[in-house]
């Protein structure tokens, strides 16, 4: 069985990391670690959102007999004592936590309501880089990359179509494999425009990147923790603590 690890992200996280030379100091950029090379490429995630058929554990602080394990039903709603029906699918796990506190506000001063993510039954991809709306999508067809990034917002202004790379667990070890959708784009050659699979990632580069083969290894060393764990998404709520290779604070998102 999958144990999730504590925290949530509550808010898109990006983190710069700054390199700057002179040229009395003789140090070229090429010495430089490769993190510092590609500061401006780091993963931006977005706080996960919820969908039909994911299962909640909701508590509240004191208030043992309101304890429950809940599912998102078909309608996108989950029930509740005293509160009755509350809108689930679509939000993030802060924004039901807040309403909840707002409703229960009513019977219980000042209620501290606990959520977590105990199942996950609909399938999800993570979608990183240079889109709009970074962040964790479900899917429940077909899903090609093309429609992956359109559920992410699109493409913002320095995405580099040509390169896309796509990261998948395969009996056990990472793949890494760059898509070209320009050629889908202008040509309509949808050779590239792959169907995704559950818990993959997508993350499309910046056009700034010079050496792709280079930055490829890179990312996937970054996101390897991600694609590795068994039967899960795992989220950081600071991509400079998955450099550093410290995973306090992280969380994963069970999808069985």
């Amino acid at each position: 069985m999958f144990k999730p690890f504590i925290g949530f992200i509550a808010s898109l996280l990006l983190v710069p990391l700054m390199f700057f030379g002179c040229a009395s100091s003789g140090v070229k950029v090429a010495d430089a670690p490769i993190e510092n090379e590609y500061k401006e490429v780091q993963p931006r995630v977005s706080e996960f959102i919820l969908d039909v058929g994911d299962s909640l554990d909701i508590s509240i602080y004191r208030n043992d007999d309101l304890k429950t394990s809940t599912k998102i039903n078909p309608t996108g709603k989950i029930m509740f004592p005293l509160i009755g029906e509350v809108q689930a699918s679509g939000r993030s796990l802060s924004a039901l936590r807040d309403e909840l506190t707002e409703r229960f506000s009513k019977y219980l001063v000042d209620p501290q309501i606990s959520i977590s993510v105990s199942s996950v039954q609909s399938q999800k991809v993570l979608v990183l880089g240079e889109v709009k709306n970074p962040g964790v999508y479900t899917f429940d067809a077909d899903l090609t990359i093309m429609d992956a990034v359109g559920k992410a917002g699109g493409w913002t202004t320095d995405a580099r179509k040509s390169d896309v790379l796509v990261l998948r667990n395969v009996s056990g070890k990472v793949t890494t494999q760059s898509m070209d959708l320009d050629a889908a784009l202008l040509y309509g050659n949808l050779s590239d425009n792959k169907v995704l699979q559950r818990n993959d990632i997508v993350f499309i580069p910046t056009k700034k990147i010079a050496d792709m083969a280079r930055f490829m290894s890179y990312i996937s060393n970054i996101l390897s923790p991600i694609v590795l764990v068994e039967g899960g998404i795992v989220l950081w709520p600071h991509v400079l603590e998955a450099i550093k290779g410290q995973s306090s604070g992280a969380i994963a998102i069970p999808t069985q």
